[in-house]
């Protein structure tokens, strides 16, 4: 069977099998210009390969030998798995204890089983933050069973300094010094790159989890579920009334963060509203606790976050929601008790994103502590703590 060529190659992290059409990177998210086909690409390394190879063996038999590897923080293990031709016997699968790097992924991302295995994790205390979505993976618990595994890496959370926690807050601070690790719900902007760029080092952005946004109402508001639509005319101030949408005659009371304040209302703003603005009716609330206190105590209130912190919120209801009129209502949660990992891996769910762990690649301590971070969420061990904590996992 001829191989299919169609692909476009993300220049951030070289990921090769995005769709011709694709708009961002599917592994790091970063913005694809108009795609180069890898036909061109390979015919041209093949020409290289070929005028290189004898000027490449010369320098192999004049290169001192016996030289020790050097391994920048973040880069992997320093020991190369053994390559097809070297006369060493390689099973099919590697082995569980061995990191494997994904093919496609940024440089340093290993899956391995078991925390423990984790490479190249520093020593030290190290600043971490900002995104109220993973305050999940932020638990006493979680950050213990990782220092049980790692017990010389300590996690620091640090507040912004403006007191508004979010992704946004958190990849200005990352890019500021201010910490190692960045949280995130929301893919880099093209502003955040820029940024970092112009200091001297550039951002990538690794994912770790899927997540999904429910929208809550008071127990007064009895709908049996809304459409995106639905949703979009409530928070610009089109729909202003319970009864335009099937619901009781209540006025319609909508909660919201700031849409500076992080990458969840970052999200919800160009996912569900489009690009558009709040109404001049929504109650803007600090975090998502608050948001559950208003809406639970106002009548006709609505808000929306991140499901793990809304199931078994019993002031609120959780409302199940269609892609378009006529689509099925399908909801996030069993019963208000725990997350429908289900409808959430499959997609039927309308409204999914991934959670980022953010690396500043400057080739100093911080980057390495990053990079082993996102490889402790991202092993076998480390994708069940993912599912305990709410989410779904990413592998």
């Amino acid at each position: 069977m001829a191989q299919d060529y169609s692909y476009v190659k993300c220049p951030q992290c070289g990921y090769d099998r995005n769709p011709m059409n694709a708009t961002k990177c599917e592994v790091c998210g970063y913005r694809l210009k108009k795609g180069t086909p890898l036909v061109p690409i390979l015919a041209t390394l093949a020409g290289v390969a070929v005028l290189g190879g004898g000027g490449y063996w010369v320098l192999t038999q004049l290169a001192p030998k016996n030289q020790t590897a050097v391994v920048s923080p973040g880069s992997g293990p320093a020991n190369p798995s053994p390559s097809p031709d070297s006369g060493t016997t390689t099973s099919a699968a590697p082995s569980p204890t061995s990191p494997v790097t994904p093919s496609g992924t940024l440089p340093g991302i290993t899956y391995v089983s078991t925390l423990a295995q984790v490479p190249n994790v520093p020593s030290g205390t190290f600043n971490y933050g900002n995104s109220t979505t993973f305050a999940p993976l932020r638990s006493e618990r979680i950050n213990g069973i990782l220092n049980q595994a790692h017990p010389n890496f300590r996690l620091r959370y640090v507040e912004p300094p403006g007191g508004k926690p979010g992704s946004g807050a958190g990849i200005e601070m990352l890019i500021d010094g201010q910490l190692s690790i960045c949280q995130s719900s929301r893919p880099l902007k093209d502003s955040e790159l820029q940024r970092a760029q112009m200091r001297g080092f550039r951002l990538d952005q690794v994912p770790i989890a899927i997540d999904a946004l429910a929208v809550y109402v008071h127990p007064a508001v009895q709908v049996p579920g809304l459409t995106i639509a639905q949703v979009r005319d409530i928070f610009t101030g089109k729909v202003t009334n319970w009864q335009q949408v099937g619901g009781p005659n209540l006025p319609v009371v909508p909660f919201s963060r700031n849409l500076q304040a992080g990458g969840t209302v970052d999200f919800f703003k160009e996912t569900v509203l489009q690009g558009q603005d709040l109404g001049a009716n929504v109650r803007e609330i600090r975090d998502t606790t608050h948001s559950l206190r208003q809406v639970g105590a106002t009548p006709g209130g609505i808000g929306y976050a991140n499901v793990p912190l809304v199931v078994r919120q019993e002031m609120v209801r959780i409302v199940p929601l269609a892609k378009e009129p006529g689509s099925p209502y399908i909801a996030p949660d069993i019963g208000g008790k725990e997350m429908n990992l289900r409808v959430i891996m499959d997609g039927s769910y309308p409204i999914t994103r991934r959670l980022f762990i953010i690396i500043k690649r400057d080739g100093s301590l911080d980057e390495q502590a990053a990079v082993a971070y996102a490889n402790l969420f991202l092993s076998d061990e480390g994708q069940k703590l993912v599912r305990e904590a709410g989410f779904a996992p990413i592998r």
